[in-house]
């Protein structure tokens, strides 16, 4: 479900900027600052199928993370926001949302990927006690806390991923 709600929007990314320590940008030497466990993976090796094998397996690795109804923020920056039930694939797809506001009398919505193809992608607990964070130029994913690290500690060498800290 998109985050239609300015309000709720902007509240989520503060949490970013300020809980995460998010610095957008090219130049940035630590794009984030996380207190919790976090691991940094390099995902510039990754062939064509372990990126959709990452798509498949993210989604799972999600599932066992949370409970039954518990949601997840997805976020693309500077784009549209989810709440995102990894159990419910109707959330998981780009639509369009008529609007005469608009030129061509609407406009996309993109539910971000696990990869972060040319834009910053994040997948965080509502909690913000577990997250995906994909970097775009840096060629990384941030995955920080415990649920989440373990998950991906058994999977990230078939997935192509290279461990590059934690």
């Amino acid at each position: 479900m998109r985050l239609d709600n300015k309000k709720e929007y902007n509240a989520v990314w503060d949490r970013v900027y300020n809980e995460l320590g998010f610095i957008p940008g090219y130049r940035e030497n630590v794009p984030f600052r996380i207190d919790l466990p976090y691991c940094v993976y390099g995902i510039e090796n990754m062939s064509i199928e372990q990126l959709d094998r990452l798509e498949e397996i993210g989604k799972e690795i999600m599932i066992r993370v949370t409970n039954n109804g518990e949601r997840i923020y997805a976020l693309d920056w500077q784009h549209d926001g989810f709440w995102y039930d990894p159990r419910n694939p109707e959330e998981q797809v780009d639509y369009r949302v008529e609007d005469a506001r608009y030129i061509g009398g609407g406009f996309n919505v993109y539910f971000p990927s696990f990869y972060p193809d040319g834009d910053y992608h994040f997948f965080i607990g509502e909690n913000f006690d577990f997250g995906l964070l994909g970097h775009p130029w840096r060629n990384e994913i941030w995955i920080f806390g415990e649920r989440l690290l373990s998950e991906f500690e058994t999977v990230y060498r078939d997935l192509g991923l290279v461990k590059k800290q934690g």
